[in-house]
């Protein structure tokens, strides 16, 4: 794994995570895509798979807040193979862009899975958070403008 990558990964026990700068193998999905790789720098690509919900948004946060005090720093988070995402992890991931923002980030949710995308629409967190296809697109396309408003009509 490449410096600077973090991996998490939410499951049956919780979610696990790689220490910055180390080489640990990272969590499969089976069928999932490969593993992405390290954007640039100021950026952390997060691969999170499973569900996301009471049992894991807790230990997932921890880590996100972790990453998302560095200034400047992009979060991405891989949301491919998330087989589900209740309103605890919807709210984790707008939590996440603001505390990203308020330290000069942001936050890029890449490829979502079938139910997260679901869930983001349902929630209308589709207009709020910065979603991208592919992880080509989100080095490509980084919000330069400002980003939307939270809790303001649009």
């Amino acid at each position: 794994m490449p410096a600077g990558a973090l991996r998490l990964h939410s499951g049956g026990e919780g979610v696990r995570a790689s220490a910055r700068g180390r080489s640990l193998p990272a969590p499969t999905v089976p069928g999932g895509p490969p593993p992405l790789p390290h954007v640039t720098e100021g950026c952390a690509v997060i691969i999170v798979s499973g569900r996301l919900n009471l049992t894991t948004v807790p230990r997932l946060r921890e880590r996100l807040l972790r990453v998302a005090h560095g200034p400047g720093n992009l979060l991405v988070l891989d949301l491919s193979g998330v087989t589900s995402c209740d309103a605890l992890g919807l709210g984790l991931l707008v939590a996440t862009a603001r505390r990203a923002r308020s330290f000069g980030g942001g936050l890029c949710l890449l490829a979502p899975s079938p139910s997260a995308a679901a869930a983001l629409g349902s929630a209308g967190l589709t207009r709020l958070l910065h979603i991208y296809p592919d992880l080509a697109t989100v080095t490509g396309t980084v919000p330069a403008a400002p980003a939307p408003q939270f809790g303001k009509a649009a």
